[in-house]
């Protein structure tokens, strides 16, 4: 017989799938702030960062079922990796920024729409400290590349 997990029991195999998602973040941001000869790292973190909003916003779609509206929520969570892939076409700078915008963007949306409320404790904790990791990466590059 199987043992589910308490509602205030930490979730740990999602902290360390979310904690080792956040290592391309950090690891092509150091290369980019130090490179290495032929690889465009700046280029790889604006591909992971789009790949990643899209996984997030994709994390928003069972919720619907949950919805008695669902319209709102589900243009939302579609429009973010859109978005993400027409940023891409723009120069590097402004691709970051609105990477940058729409993490934010994510975040919010999840406490707009009330996602919070149906997050485990342990999980929301960790979705705002990822969150804020990714949004600190987007920005050190923003200085980085304006200076």
């Amino acid at each position: 017989m199987q043992h589910h997990q308490d509602a205030d029991t930490p979730m740990p195999a999602l902290h360390v799938l979310g904690y080792l998602g956040l290592l391309p973040f950090l690891a092509l941001s150091l290369l980019t702030f130090f490179p290495l000869p032929g690889f465009d790292a700046l280029a790889m973190f604006q591909r992971y960062s789009a790949i990643i909003l899209g996984f997030m916003a994709g994390v928003l779609w069972p919720v619907w079922s949950q919805r008695l509206s669902v319209w709102p929520l589900a243009v939302f969570a579609v429009s973010l990796p859109v978005l993400s892939f027409l940023a891409g076409f723009l120069p590097q700078t402004a691709t970051l920024t609105v990477e940058l915008l729409l993490f934010v963007a994510l975040r919010l949306g999840e406490r707009w729409f009330e996602l919070d409320q149906q997050y485990h404790p342990a999980y929301l904790q960790l979705r705002k400290q990822l969150t804020a990791v990714v949004v600190a990466c987007h920005a050190a590059l923003l200085v980085f590349l304006f200076l």
